[in-house]
């Protein structure tokens, strides 16, 4: 589990990280009086252009959700505005489009948790899940593990996710071996995960 400790008004533009390294970014509001200088380089066409964009209000909190991008590379923001504290604002490169955000709290300890589903560019549209918990002055990023080689086989992608009664479904269909990646015959499997204290994602049962 990593945390990340929300910076208050007067160091704003810090940035403070604790455990282990990371290359994903969290910034807090820069004062408009700071003396900063950036150059700017022409960006491609649709690099800026917002792809996805959505604002849900839970828990007292307000999220923002963006990704910039119409390639199959995106930019992903997420900025999470808390009564008496900075603002907080976490920028991930990801490869995919994002199909939803849920906030849900799945452990149940009063902290909420913003899920992002991402589904991949390519034909597999192989899911991922950015996921993070939120109190009022940290955040700590979600550990899900990978598929074990009982779970992945026969799989191919075309993930499907979503919350059911505090617990992260996902569902993907089940290739046989002369199946073309259009059309799978092997029915589905369907993986429940439950969220422990520590922020990791653990399997609880398999259908």
């Amino acid at each position: 589990m990593r945390y990340r400790f929300i910076l208050p008004a007067f160091l704003a533009g810090l940035t403070l990280l604790t455990g282990c390294s990371s290359d994903k970014q969290t910034e807090t509001d820069t004062p408009e009086s700071a003396d900063t200088t950036t150059t700017a380089q022409p960006a491609p066409a649709g690099d800026n252009e917002v792809s996805y964009e959505e604002q849900i209000l839970d828990r007292g909190m307000r999220f923002n959700i963006r990704t910039t991008g119409t390639g199959s590379q995106r930019s992903l923001s997420i900025t999470v505005e808390r009564e008496g504290q900075p603002t907080t604002r976490i920028d991930e490169a990801i490869e995919g489009t994002v199909t939803q955000s849920v906030v849900t709290d799945l452990n149940d300890n009063t902290k909420p948790e913003l899920l992002v589903f991402v589904s991949g560019s390519g034909t597999g549209s192989y899911g991922k899940v950015y996921g993070y918990e939120f109190e009022r002055e940290y955040w700590g990023e979600l550990t899900m593990p990978p598929l074990t080689p009982q779970l992945e086989k026969d799989y191919m992608g075309h993930d499907e996710f979503k919350v059911v009664n505090d617990r992260l479904v996902r569902t993907f269909p089940i290739y046989l071996e002369t199946d073309p990646n259009c059309c799978p015959t092997g029915g589905t499997r369907t993986i429940i995960y439950t969220l422990d204290n520590a922020l990791n994602l653990l399997v609880e049962k398999v259908e």
